[in-house]
């Protein structure tokens, strides 16, 4: 007996159906033994992984410069050499104008918020003084609220704030200086994506014809199809958020320095990045931008509390639109729903990648999962009306052949 055969056995289904129960229940018991596995192959194969994400993402850029640049050039192998080239210098090239540039700034701003801490918190206390006017000033007299009572558990909340933010920057920092093993794998990793970047056509034949020996023709070009839409829909996505954080980003750096407003690079960097998170983003980037002016100037803050609410409208009305041209095909509710659930199984990555993941599901849902229930629909309506024949029907099969 064959192997579909016994699957179409009843006992197959729930034999499947009880060892599917129990491995799952194995799993969710020693969750923390997998998931050290997990660790340990992450340690293992963490380069060969962040390779293959390097040459995804730069994938991209090389085939658009072999699409546009390098289209008159003939040979297929040198045209893919020369945009593989010039993708890794364009690469280059960023990086090392983040490092000489953007990295010094950064740590500056990031060290002299350290050690002018106790400046910035005094100048903070002293405006509350002002403003407390020896405790006479009355907010609401029909509730009896003095302003004094609440500057203290202003007060209070101010010192908390500045102490957690003073230690998150001092490990902030001890994080940057530690960072030599991390950088080292990174390197390895964009080595990696290199050589796949020039192995990528052999590597795209070998994976075919290891496909064509296992699976048809005709399920090839479906499957190429599916993948190849899945791969436009995260390439859009990306592009379309790191060219509109980089928009947002600019766009407040521009502000910050008509007013000449401290910290401008971090300031602007943490906005930019923040941008990234749909939703929630945007506003961690207002607070904490805001918090970092409150420490030098409160009316800059002020300031740009102001500029970051007209600008967040502008980016959502007018910017985000002219991006996202085509629609990832997802509802408010839906994204706001995929934004919390990823962020809560997978941290940042999940808040970042809940939007392209939930696309490609609603994609499915709408072209596999519902076509397969209509079908399914049809096949009953039909299974019934053979087995319950209309009269029309049933004398036409009881009238005998001529």
């Amino acid at each position: 007996m064959k192997l579909k055969d016994w699957l179409k056995q009843r006992w197959a289904a729930y034999t499947i159906a009880t060892c599917s129960a129990v491995i799952l229940y194995l799993f969710l018991s020693n969750i923390k033994i997998f998931l050290g596995w997990i660790g340990s192959l992450w340690g293992i194969f963490s380069t060969i992984i962040i390779g293959l994400i390097f040459a995804y993402l730069l994938n991209s850029v090389s085939n658009q410069f072999e699409k546009t640049i390098f289209k008159k050039v003939k040979r297929e192998e040198s045209r893919h050499a020369c945009s593989v080239i010039l993708t890794i210098g364009c690469v280059l090239m960023v990086l090392t104008l983040l490092v000489v540039t953007v990295v010094p700034s950064i740590t500056g701003s990031i060290t002299g918020i350290i050690d002018n801490y106790n400046n910035y918190y005094k100048n903070i206390q002293d405006m509350l003084n002002r403003i407390n006017t020896n405790g006479k000033l009355q907010l609401l007299p029909e509730l009896n609220i003095e302003w004094s009572v609440v500057s203290e558990y202003i007060n209070e909340f101010i010192g908390t704030m500045f102490g957690n933010l003073k230690n998150t920057l001092s490990s902030l920092m001890e994080k940057i200086g530690d960072i030599g093993s991390s950088v080292v794998n990174v390197i390895i990793g964009f080595i990696i994506a290199i050589y796949f970047l020039f192995a990528k056509e052999n590597l795209k034949k070998a994976f075919y014809r290891f496909r064509s020996a296992i699976r048809e023709e005709e399920k090839i070009q479906k499957e190429n199809q599916f993948w190849s839409r899945c791969n436009d829909i995260f390439i859009q996505y990306i592009t379309c958020s790191v060219l509109d954080a980089v928009i947002i980003g600019v766009a407040n750096a521009l502000f910050m320095l008509l007013f000449n407003m401290e910290n401008i690079t971090l300031i602007s960097l943490i906005v930019g990045i923040t941008n990234l998170m749909p939703t929630f983003g945007p506003i961690i980037g207002g607070v904490l931008g805001a918090i970092f002016l409150l420490l030098t100037e409160p009316a800059h803050a002020a300031y740009f509390v102001i500029f970051t609410i007209i600008l967040q409208a502008l980016d959502g009305y007018v910017i985000k639109p002219k991006l996202f041209s085509n629609s990832m095909g997802i509802s408010p509710v839906l994204t706001l729903v995929s934004i919390v659930v990823g962020g809560k199984m997978f941290g940042v990555w999940g808040i970042l990648l809940a939007i392209p993941v939930v696309a490609v599901a609603v994609m499915l849902y709408e072209e596999k999962f519902i076509p397969f229930l209509q079908e399914q629909k049809a096949a009953r309506l039909k299974k019934i009306s053979a087995e319950n024949p209309t009269e029309e029907e049933q004398s036409a099969l009881d009238k005998p052949e001529s």
